[in-house]
Formats: structure tokens, C-alpha cells, sequence
């Protein structure tokens, strides 16, 4: 492998010792805690940002009808994803990309994808870790994002 997310193979990892199974046990209990206030949170982030993408500054991420996402990453597109993650961190605001090359783009994946219609241009994003960040860090998140995309 090249460079990080490039996968030339496609694998798997099922290791787990006994301890890392009966810690998994504790953790799956605490689950919903956790689920429930990463969709508060997103929420919270959402309604700080709707201003933003209705004007056209940022994307955010589309829940489909009937769908609970978990939502493990708050994710926004940018048509200036480097300049906005850079002032971001200025602001103390973590960000990262991951993912960086779809999963029908990568080497190992490659010869089984069928899509063959017209190529996207791919959007720019980047991600906001909001997992278990409290009321103040979202405020200063949206506010951040706010300071970082208008001019």
C-alpha cells in the first residue's frame, strides 16, 4: 500500500482476545448513550449550519427518509475543503479527511465496480469529530465554521 487508504487487497481483521470481548460486552450497553447524544450533537450542529448551506458556503450531510444514522463522523463539503480546514484549526477546531478516494476508485475494489456512467466531479469534504463533545465545544464548533467560511 502507497499511501493511507489506498487499498490494493481487499482484507479482513477478526482478531479479538477474550479481554477485548468481555470489554466489548461492558461497551455495547453504553451504546445508545453514546448513539443518542452523537445525534443531539449533529443536530446542534445542524441547526448552527443550515444559515451556511442555504447561502451556499458549505454542504451538509442528507439524511435519507426513514433512515437513524449514528452518525460516527459529521461530515461537510467545501468547495475550498483545505483553506477551511486550515482556519478551523486556528480556531481550535479538529478536522480531518478520510477516505479521501471512493471505494468504486480504488485498486482492489476497481475491477468489481459497474458503475460505468459519467464521472462527478468529488466533492470536497471534510469531518468534525462531535462524538461526545459538550453544548459549549458544539457552539464553538458552529461558530468557528461560521468565522472560517464567511469572508
Amino acid at each position: 500500500m502507497q499511501r493511507r487508504y489506498d487499498n490494493e487487497l481487499v482484507g479482513y481483521n477478526m482478531r479479538m482476545s477474550e479481554l477485548h470481548a468481555a470489554i466489548g460486552r461492558v461497551q455495547l450497553r453504553r451504546l445508545p448513550g453514546w448513539t443518542e447524544q452523537r445525534r443531539r450533537n449533529a443536530a446542534r450542529l445542524t441547526a448552527g449550519l443550515t444559515g451556511l448551506a442555504r447561502a451556499g458556503h458549505l454542504g451538509l450531510p442528507a439524511v435519507a427518509p426513514g433512515a437513524e444514522p449514528v452518525w460516527h463522523q459529521y461530515t461537510v463539503r467545501s468547495g475550498r475543503r483545505d483553506e477551511l480546514m486550515a482556519r478551523l484549526a486556528d480556531r481550535g477546531v479538529r478536522t480531518g479527511v478520510y477516505y479521501p478516494t471512493p471505494i468504486h476508485r480504488l485498486p482492489a475494489y476497481g475491477r468489481a465496480c459497474t458503475y460505468r456512467g459519467p464521472r462527478r466531479p468529488r466533492p470536497r469534504c471534510c469531518r468534525c469529530r462531535c462524538t461526545r463533545a459538550h453544548a459549549a465545544q458544539l457552539e464553538h464548533m458552529v461558530r468557528a465554521v461560521k468565522e472560517a467560511v464567511l469572508p
